[in-house]
């Protein structure tokens, strides 16, 4: 699956302008993609991404930007995403 952010709007919303981080950035991206797409199952990867994943993705790359010895979970990112997961029963 390709990445729902790009790195161009990971560094804007994290105020970043220096080129110094970019490698660090494509791998919080590439892990939220990941984090993000298997928490909203019911979305199927295809097209542009709603908007909710993409600010899902933002959040949790910039609390892992900002809290780089320690990434928990970023703050709101499952209500974001919670109504497209699906739930097995």
């Amino acid at each position: 699956m390709a990445d729902i952010v790009t790195l161009s709007e990971a560094k804007d919303f994290c105020r970043v302008l220096h080129d110094d981080e970019d490698t660090t950035f494509d791998i919080l991206i590439a892990a939220a993609t990941d984090a993000v797409a298997e928490y909203a199952d019911a979305w199927d990867g295809i097209g542009e991404a709603p908007a909710r994943l993409k600010l899902a993705v933002l959040t949790r790359v910039a609390e892992s930007f900002d809290n780089r010895e320690q990434v928990p979970q970023a703050k709101g990112e499952r209500i974001l995403i919670q109504p497209l997961r699906v739930l097995d029963l």
